[in-house]
């Protein structure tokens, strides 16, 4: 791969990102199964789900400043992501205070969340493991996968497109086209579309 050249993710269905979220409760895996259910049902980018604290995902909803363009956003946390929470803490000792994401290994620094290097290790580590197929799994798969279930929950229409640009702070509606692959989708269905002579749809 040439150098400063960008390795393109792709989203998975909701339906593959659910089970794998149960594959991981049943492996026992909660620290990366909590890593993975922010990703997918608040759609941040990895810098912020890693500074997370417990007390901020024990509240209905949070809001964080994002790192990368210093705007704040609101997220309310969906039933689900509350189900997969509880659950997680219930297998604890005592009610987890803190950040959430920190080096497991004995004497690391609890007041320093892993790096995203490591974090993107393990959600690839992870896609791998249980033959989750991705082009190139990575924290922006999460965040893509939040993207698309939105557009798809709200019929992907253009006023979908709309939100999800506000949700992810894009500056247009063609960059969150791009962003969960719907542009790279349309000029693939227009090739396929060729010998039928009738549009390819998603």
């Amino acid at each position: 791969m040439n150098k400063g050249v960008k390795t393109e993710t792709q989203p998975i269905k909701w339906s593959k990102a659910m089970m794998l979220l149960d594959t991981l409760r049943d492996k026992n895996q909660d620290n990366t199964r909590m890593m993975l259910a922010c990703g997918f049902f608040f759609g941040l980018r990895i810098s912020d789900i890693l500074k997370l604290t417990w007390e901020d995902i024990l509240a209905d909803e949070f809001t964080i400043k994002e790192k990368k363009t210093s705007k704040e956003r609101h997220i309310s946390l969906d039933p689900k992501f509350k189900e997969i929470r509880d659950q997680i803490i219930s297998t604890k000792d005592q009610n987890p205070t803190g950040l959430i994401f920190t080096y497991k290994r004995k004497g690391a620094d609890q007041t320093k969340p892993i790096s995203t290097v490591a974090a993107n290790k393990r959600i690839k580590k992870v896609f791998e493991a249980y033959d989750i197929q991705c082009k190139n799994p990575s924290s922006h798969t999460l965040r893509k996968t939040f993207g698309l279930r939105i557009y798809e929950v709200y019929n992907r229409c253009e006023d979908a497109l709309v939100l999800l640009s506000q949700i992810f702070n894009h500056q247009d509606i063609s960059i969150t086209r791009r962003y969960i692959g719907i542009t790279q989708r349309r000029i693939s269905n227009a090739y396929m579309s060729l010998s039928s002579g009738k549009p390819e749809l998603d």
